[in-house]
């Protein structure tokens, strides 16, 4: 890497500040150094590593678990009598919290979610040896940023505890849905997202919300998810919350991400036939939109003596719909004639339309 890609930091110190929680005050050094590989500063004059600062961040993030853990479980003595200290948590329970928390893969899972390791600066074995995909790295790189942080504000603990919190924050995430927001959007040719984050005066959970609008260009497009009708031809709106900006932007962004997978699915199935319904349902599964589809075949005579193939289609995501039992069934002279029609019948289901082509014996 080269001296470029510290002006690539620089140039997105306020994205970072945001996914930290923490505006730094004027040492814009102390940021660049929270990502310098040691090796980075032995190939370029002028650079400190942050191997000191992620020593400083190892200590204060057991601190800040162990802080966190005392105002949560435990219950402090009103007088100085003839009270004890108690905790609603024996230890083995609290040491099991803070080892979730205070790991290599939890830290290094943070980091992931923000996209943070994106901005490290490595010397070329570093580069060589695709450090970056190491766990360790980026638990370190947690750990420096807080370091940095301790350093430029001063030891501020309240602010070292909000900006550990929010960065734990991404553990309850799987990926980073506003990322993923940005390229679905791009996908299907929908104005970028744009963002609000409001921070709330009242109450101590969830202190921030999000809004996000999505404007939808396209011609007026509308489907039927159980009793919500949603009109792709105007701005729709989703809300999220969280402890800080960056993770209500991110329960914000999912919410948008599972409409958007909605609409995709309706996008592909409003295309199918009779004829071609086991194809259709089989392109939703190999796009990861649905759980493989289950065919389920039968055959019994009927009346005339003539057999008769009955199929029934079971998709996991749908089994909590109102009206599940009841679809996805199909019957017809031929076994791959029921499959069409069972699965016609899914899709008509999962699409709130009747299905005219359904047969009842």
């Amino acid at each position: 890497m080269t001296t470029d890609d510290v002006k690539y930091i620089l140039e997105n110190r306020k994205a970072i500040e945001e996914k930290i929680s923490y505006q730094f005050r004027c040492h814009t050094k102390l940021l660049v150094q929270a990502f310098t590989r040691k090796s980075f500063a032995q190939e370029h004059d002028g650079y400190e590593d942050n191997e000191i600062l992620e020593l400083y961040g190892d200590q204060l993030v057991n601190t800040v678990m162990t802080k966190w853990l005392y105002d949560s479980y435990s219950t402090v003595p009103q007088t100085y009598t003839d009270d004890f200290f108690y905790s609603k948590k024996n230890e083995a329970e609290l040491s099991k919290i803070r080892a979730s928390y205070v790991n290599k893969s939890a830290l290094a899972h943070c980091i992931d979610m923000l996209d943070l390791d994106d901005y490290l600066l490595l010397g070329n074995s570093d580069e060589k040896n695709e450090v970056w995909r190491n766990e360790k790295v980026r638990c370190d790189l947690f750990e420096a940023i807080i370091g940095a942080i301790a350093v430029d504000s001063d030891w501020d603990f309240k602010q070292i505890e909000k900006s550990c919190k929010a960065m734990w924050g991404m553990l309850d995430f799987n990926e980073n849905y506003v990322t993923t927001l940005y390229d679905s959007c791009d996908d299907l040719g929908i104005t970028k997202p744009k963002f609000s984050v409001y921070q709330k005066y009242y109450g101590n959970n969830q202190p921030f919300r999000c809004e996000v609008k999505l404007n939808f260009s396209t011609n007026s497009t509308s489907y039927n998810q159980g009793l919500v009708i949603y009109n792709l031809s105007n701005i729709k709106t989703f809300n999220g919350e969280g402890n800080s900006e960056i993770a209500a932007k991110m329960d914000a962004a999912k919410k948008a991400i599972d409409f958007l997978q909605k609409y995709k699915i309706e996008q592909i199935a409003q295309k199918a036939t009779p004829e071609t319904a086991v194809q259709t349902l089989n392109t939703l599964y190999l796009k990861k939109f649905i759980s493989k589809p289950e065919l389920n075949c039968s055959v019994s005579p009927d009346d005339d003596g003539n057999q008769v193939w009955r199929c029934e289609c079971f998709i996991k995501e749908y089994e909590d719909w109102d009206g599940y039992n009841q679809a996805g069934i199909g019957e017809e002279y031929t076994k791959s004639a029921a499959k069409q029609s069972a699965a016609y019948d899914m899709i008509c289901f999962i699409l709130g339309k009747e299905n005219d082509k359904r047969l009842r014996k």
